[in-house]
């Protein structure tokens, strides 16, 4: 089934809401990749917001239509890749720290009010 230019568009709104809160989300809780820092994932997820901005830029562009909302949404920002927003998952934690990764406890800010002129 071939989508139309508007839904693949709605999709792309859609992914880029799913990844900002699944961004959010590590952020505050960590997430449980037993071989990759919360950083590593965090910058992962913020990678998918810059892809489906460009693919809203391409769709518009081709098709002549309005740049939505979602497409100014600012990017959270990049973070160190071996952040870890919890240090209480103790067993994870530690067995990073076994592979050599260095863990930071620094918290990271995202305005999503802010919009991107990019």
């Amino acid at each position: 089934m071939n989508q139309t230019a508007e839904d693949k568009i709605k999709g792309c709104c859609q992914c880029i809401h799913g990844e900002i809160e699944h961004w959010k989300d590590i952020n505050q809780n960590g997430c449980s990749d037993p071989f990759w820092p919360d950083g590593c994932n965090m910058n992962l997820t913020r990678n998918h917001i810059i892809y489906y901005q460009r693919q809203l830029r391409e769709i518009c562009t081709e098709n002549r239509l309005p740049l939505p909302d979602e497409y100014y949404f600012a990017v959270p920002p990049e973070v160190d890749v071996n952040y870890m927003a919890s240090l209480k998952q103790k067993p994870r934690v530690e067995r990073l720290r076994q592979t050599g990764r260095i863990t930071t406890g620094r918290f990271y800010q995202y305005d999503e009010n802010q919009m991107s002129l990019f």
